[in-house]
């Protein structure tokens, strides 16, 4: 199987790139934020379309107590920035991860309280951009999330980021 992990940040794909060593994988670093995602991911799939399967992988905020710091899930469904009516779909997630909960994301922009009136379970920078992409190429594909905080919390410090890139390892692991 040959797959293409994709993340926002080199820390969040080191996790893949770590326990995917020596095999036929390939990692694309594609910035943060839907544009940087959308860009980086198009121009990588012109080049070479032959994957059985996209993982889109990273950290993210949680909204509510469901999903607490160190959880992992598989997002199923993607939003905008909160826009109710453009929910994209995940039509086939993956058995590689079925052991993992599903989750609602909710993409947005930047870290602003306007985008957090939603009904998501997680906050992600890339998560529809990554869905949109995707679909339009008709890829198989998934998006694995660890959560590092709760949604509102704007000092990184404070973010749990190496417990959940551990949570993170063992969701890859499982491939």
């Amino acid at each position: 199987m040959r797959i293409l992990f994709v993340a926002a940040v080199d820390f969040e794909l080191d996790v893949a790139r770590l326990l995917r060593a020596g095999t036929s994988d390939s990692f694309l670093c594609s910035g943060v934020g839907p544009e940087a995602s959308s860009r980086a991911l198009t121009t990588a799939l012109a080049a070479d379309a032959h994957f059985d399967l996209v993982v889109d992988l990273g950290i993210a905020g949680s909204y509510d107590g469901r999903f607490p710091v160190g959880a992992v899930v598989q997002v199923v469904t993607e939003r905008y920035g909160g826009q109710r009516d453009d929910v994209l779909v995940n039509p086939a997630p993956p058995a590689l991860f079925s052991s993992l909960p599903q989750a609602a994301g909710n993409t947005v922009p930047a870290l602003d309280p306007r985008y957090r009136n939603v009904e998501a379970d997680i906050e992600t920078m890339e998560g529809a951009a990554f869905f949109e992409i995707c679909l339009r190429h008709g890829l198989s594909f998934a998006e694995i999330r660890a959560v590092s905080n709760r949604v509102g919390e704007t000092d990184h410090a404070r973010w749990d980021i190496p417990r959940a890139l551990r949570s993170l390892s063992g969701a890859i692991a499982m491939i």
